[in-house]
């Protein structure tokens, strides 16, 4: 769940500054979301030499993402900390992120819930996400199911829509709280309403199921929106959809998908293909390339719970038996 930010992702790493900054730096933090990195670095230069706190934070990440000017983390990281050190929660985020990834900074866990810790105090909700799965891991901080929970609703009801989809696991689960589907479902969504794609694919598994009323947003919609992000598991999810005859096909075979999820490594997602190919659906016939990929899955355990496993061995020998 852990990742660092890119420039797609401002207007929730600066989820903070448009109400807090100033009318200059509300000026340059337009800039940079318009895209005009060279007016917002001049203008978070001047406010930075000023040293206005906000200013340096903005300067930071232009100069941490190389927009507007050269990248330089170790600039960004002297500017971050100087914002950090005035009580900028965003500037004190940032250096958590970097702290986590070990970018520019020795990588250390416990020095990224630190400053993630500070920035929570000032309210910041990717903050709290962030730490929220730090207590849920162990990773940097001690264990501790109830505290990530309450960081995980105080981040889900200031609409961080990760945060909605851990707390939605983590009622589905049972993990941390008492197990509630009906609490779960409506996590997911409102995660959802924000195209979260892991979200959408558990509504559509629940719709499907029957678990949850399939009243609202029909299952395959859900699961068509998790697939055109992306999302593996959605993937192979639509393509059973559409095999099954519960969703349109859209112009796209379930080879199509399963494809697709075979190719970002998801198991289901290799399986399927495979199956295509030995049985030329929707696909060229082409056993020695389905062989190929049951071969890959068997090569990572890991991957493969016990039924996956089966599925695969089986397909292999009948396979095998036809050379």
């Amino acid at each position: 769940m852990m990742h660092r930010l890119s420039c797609v992702l401002l207007a929730i790493l600066f989820s903070l500054a448009p109400a807090r900054a100033g009318e200059d730096a509300a000026q340059a933090f337009q800039h940079l979301l318009d895209g005009e990195y060279d007016a917002a670095f001049e203008k978070a230069s001047v406010l930075a030499e000023a040293g206005d706190a906000d200013g340096e934070h903005l300067l930071g990440y232009l100069y941490e993402n190389g927009l507007g000017t050269q990248k330089d983390v170790q600039q960004a990281l002297t500017l971050y900390a100087k914002a950090a050190r005035a009580g900028q929660p965003d500037a004190q985020f940032a250096l958590g992120e970097l702290a986590f990834a070990g970018e520019g900074v020795q990588q250390n866990a416990a020095t990224a819930a630190g400053w993630y810790k500070l920035a929570a105090r000032h309210g910041h909700a990717r903050a709290k996400l962030r730490l929220g799965v730090m207590y849920a891991e162990g990773d940097g901080v001690t264990a501790d199911k109830a505290r990530a929970i309450s960081l995980f609703r105080e981040a889900a009801a200031a609409g961080e829509a990760e945060a909605q989809r851990n707390l939605a696991i983590a009622y589905l689960s049972g993990d941390g709280v008492s197990k509630n589907t009906q609490e779960a479902a409506m996590w997911f969504e409102k995660a959802a309403e924000a195209d979260d794609p892991v979200s959408h694919y558990n509504l559509a598994l629940l719709k499907q199921s029957g678990v949850v009323p399939s009243d609202g947003t029909p299952a395959p919609e859900h699961m068509r929106k998790g697939a055109e992000a992306g999302f593996p598991p959605a993937l192979v999810g639509y393509g059973l959809m559409i095999h099954d005859g519960a969703a349109q096909a859209d112009g796209l075979s379930p080879a199509d998908l399963f494809q697709r999820a075979a190719e970002a490594g998801d198991p289901q997602g290799m399986f399927l293909y495979a199956v295509s190919l030995a049985e030329g659906d929707g696909r060229d016939q082409d056993k020695a390339g389905a062989l190929a990929l049951l071969d890959d899955l068997l090569a990572q355990p890991e991957l493969l719970d016990a039924p996956l496993r089966q599925n695969v061995e089986s397909l292999k020998k009948r396979l095998q038996r036809r050379r």
